[in-house]
């Protein structure tokens, strides 16, 4: 009996797990791949699984066991006539100036019912348990831990078992979607046999739910839940709710924009959720509670203006790891003062909410009131603020918050005058610690005996004298708040203070933003270098263009588009005769490549995000565009996803299309599958060429383009110039890629050494609208 209910809610919980990447691989590419795109999908499904937390407490306190099990299995067999999932992007058009509501609304079409219904599985089926004769039943929280571990397994399993060898939406039986539909039908009849077992059994439902047992060392409170109790349920499930989201959107728009990160914040949320609702020991969880803060003092250290390189991944494990103690110490008092059985429902419910309310805060608060990744930090500092007591043996005791202490040493008057202290500490020691360029700290200048000690201690450790005063200016201001752990108002408001004082000190030596939007794509920044004559054009760690305010440099192409680079060699061929008069742009950046257009010729840039139109088109911030305009160029810009945009323009159109969306690790996947090539080759002429930019940190696309040029019996050139800075100024180094029908389209560089003919993979395979492998091709030697 509990082999079958706990089988229920592993299959059920894989299923919910493993639709999420399924459904978010279907819409990611719609939307460029951006990490706004699955933080709104997370909300979506955290909705939907507070509807069906709302709909398990509605049914279980209204209606009879009986009444409950037909009423669901016909719930159940609803979503059959939905099989297979999908996405019903027939049913819409993508908006790129209104996307969140447009992707919600996508996702209910699509898959809004069948999640509903499997979102109601976890509560409704330990509530059914709860009601039999059986040894566990007077606990049966112990069976969300298999659920959650279901969930796991599916997130995890899919990007290394699932992705590489089953299409996606095809019609064969072994595909993604009609796999799924066979384990839907699977779950469908092992529920039915739990609902007729219960249906069957005849012990009187309150008697049971009137049971409180204490399991292992962990006392269930038996006590009926206050507001109180209510509303430190919902925080406790927000903070790591939201804490997930912002780390995910953070790590990948300002360290690493790896494809495929965001499933190992949801993986180690997931994970905490079995731990502690699976006879997780007292003392561990006090362990948790006193690394905590330590945790979440040394990534507030490494978001401080320290100056210290650290390896990426370094730093990447850093947030995962804050992430992770947060969330157990979060999810463990949540289990800890779990109530009886007969308020499990509205248990789950509340934590429902409090992650539903983390998934709106993130996804649609946020953006709106923020111009940078700022939630994070925010929900840090409340990290803080309900850090529990932990020292006490019982749950009662050691799951209370110890803001019942703040009135104790001092008072609330204290404890605001110890935070506006710490961030005037702050604020002076990051600005001594700062400097402009690559000179040294304002502190040599006022203090050069201090200094010159300083520099002796850093040649004795080997540390940067430089990076060691920024270090010790940032620390310092954390050890004093490390000091207020036993008072979490001045822990969470000291915590709060530094990242305030610390940012706006730093920011009078930084290159100085002369503009910063964020997007639904992203947090864009216009920068204008204090040391160096340009301005830039930053997406979260990505230089996405910069040009030159020099006069004599004006026009010259920057960046990835140097003259002497693959894409400058490719213009420099194409002229006069050979000139490509008609040239289609996937991505506008800060318009660069207007730079190469001349009287005669017809550039139209297709660009999903309005934010980077408004600044590419400014004259304040660049004015590659303007300049093409003047120069006689046809210049024009169409707003919307570029593969359907450039499908609606006439077949043969165009001598050239250029894909430079590949400049960002986040890739949008959907433009280089094989519809898509064929789809370009069709609004090509016959010696028309395609140009990919392929430059990424993480993913070699080569062969992913080698294996679609064989398959589409087309020719391949690649070049890599590795020629930066030091040669040219102001150029980076990129990878570039020709396609064309015949090699005569590329003219003389056919015949140029410094272009290789593409390499093939035959285990990267052919990529399709239905089959695509990021793991294929991820650098795991990538030292960036």
């Amino acid at each position: 009996m509990l082999t079958l209910f706990a089988m229920s809610l592993f299959l059920s919980a894989f299923l919910l797990f493993l639709v999420q990447p399924m459904i978010a691989k279907m819409v990611l590419p719609l939307l460029g791949g951006t990490p706004a795109v699955w933080n709104t999908c997370m909300l979506f499904f955290q909705v939907m699984l507070l509807a069906g937390y709302g709909y398990v407490h509605a049914l279980t306190t209204r209606f009879s066991i009986r009444q409950q099990v037909s009423a669901h299995i016909m719930l159940l067999c609803a979503p059959l006539l939905l099989l297979p999932i999908g996405v019903a992007s027939h049913w819409v058009v993508l908006s790129p100036v209104h996307p969140i509501p447009w992707l919600l609304g996508l996702l209910t079409l699509s898959v809004g019912l069948p999640f509903f219904v499997l979102s109601t599985t976890a509560p409704l089926l330990q509530k059914w348990f709860s009601s039999l004769e059986h040894a566990s039943a007077r606990d049966p929280y112990f069976l969300y831990a298999a659920s959650n571990m279901g969930s796991m397994l599916a997130l995890l399993g899919y990007p290394v078992m699932i992705e590489p060898y089953f299409p996606l939406k095809s019609e064969q039986w072994f595909s993604q979607s009609w796999m799924w539909s066979l384990g839907y039908a699977c779950l469908l009849m092992l529920v039915s046999v739990c609902g007729w077992i219960v249906w069957q059994s005849s012990t009187p439902v309150v008697v049971k739910a009137q049971r409180d047992v204490a399991v292992g060392r962990t006392a269930i409170v038996s006590s009926p839940p206050n507001s109180f109790t209510y509303l430190r349920w919902v925080a406790l499930a927000f903070i790591p709710s939201s804490l997930m989201l912002g780390a995910t959107a953070y790590i990948t728009l300002n360290i690493a924009a790896i494809p495929l990160l965001w499933v190992i914040p949801l993986a180690l949320y997931l994970l905490s959720f079995i731990l502690v609702f699976s006879k997780w020991p007292s003392v561990v969880h006090r362990a948790m509670v006193v690394t905590m803060p330590l945790a979440i003092l040394l990534l507030v250290l490494s978001l401080m203006p320290s100056g210290v390189t650290v390896r990426f991944w370094i730093i990447i494990l850093l947030h995962l790891a804050t992430l992770f103690v947060v969330a157990l110490v979060c999810h463990g008092e949540l289990a800890r003062s779990r109530p009886p059985i007969t308020h499990l429902t509205m248990f789950y419910l509340l934590m429902s909410v409090g992650g539903a309310l983390g998934g709106t805060f993130n996804a649609l608060v946020a953006p709106m009131v923020f111009n940078g990744i700022v939630e994070y930090q925010l929900v840090l500092v409340l990290a803080g603020l309900v850090l529990p007591y932990g020292k006490g043996s019982s749950a009662a005791e050691g799951s209370r918050w110890s803001w019942t202490r703040v009135t104790t040493g001092g008072g609330i008057l204290h404890d605001v005058g110890w935070v506006f202290f710490l961030g005037l500490v702050t604020l002076g020691l990051v600005w001594l610690s700062t400097s402009t360029g690559q000179g040294p700290p304002v502190l040599a200048s006022l203090s050069p005996s201090l200094f010159q000690g300083i520099e002796s201690v850093s040649r004795l450790i080997d540390v940067p004298s430089k990076q060691l005063v920024a270090l010790a200016a940032c620390g310092l201001p954390l050890l004093l708040c490390y000091g207020c752990v036993a008072r979490p108002l001045r822990l969470g408001l000291g915590l709060g203070a530094i990242l305030i004082a610390s940012s706006y000190s730093a920011g009078i030596h930084d290159d100085v933003v002369l503009y910063q939007e964020r997007t639904f794509f992203g947090v864009l920044k216009v920068e204008r270098s204090q040391e160096e004559n340009w301005h830039k054009l930053v997406h979260g760690a990505t230089n996405h263009g910069k040009q030159s305010l020099d006069p004599s440099r004006r026009d010259e192409p920057l960046t990835y588009y140097h003259r002497s680079g693959p894409i400058g060699q490719a213009f420099a061929t194409w002229q006069g005769p050979y000139a490509k008069r008609q040239i289609a742009v996937i991505g506008l950046g800060t318009g660069t490549l207007a730079s190469y257009i001349q009287p005669g010729q017809s550039l139209t840039f297709y660009e999903i995000d309005p934010a980077v139109v408004r600044i590419a088109l400014s004259p304040r911030y660049f004015t590659y565009y303007e300049a093409g305009q003047q120069r006689g160029g046809d210049l024009r810009v169409v707003l919307g996803d570029a593969r359907l945009k450039l499908g609606e323009a006439p077949d043969h159109r165009y001598d050239l299309i250029v894909l430079d969306a590949f400049s960002s690790d986040a890739i949008p996947v959907h433009l280089i599958t094989r519809e898509a090539v064929a789809m370009y080759l069709r609004k090509l002429t016959d010696d028309g060429v395609v140009t990919v930019h392929i430059s990424n940190r993480y993913l070699g696309l080569e062969p992913v383009l080698g294996n679609l040029a064989k398959d589409l019996s087309l020719v391949g050139l690649k070049q890599f110039d590795d020629e930066s800075d030091k040669q040219f100024p102001g150029k980076s180094s990129s990878d570039w890629v020709l396609l064309a029908r015949r090699k005569e389209a590329f003219g003389s560089l056919g015949d140029d050494t410094r272009w290789t003919p593409l390499r093939q993979d035959l285990r990267v395979g052919v990529w399709t609208d239905d089959f695509s492998n990021v793991l294929s091709v991820f650098d795991w030697t990538s030292r960036h």
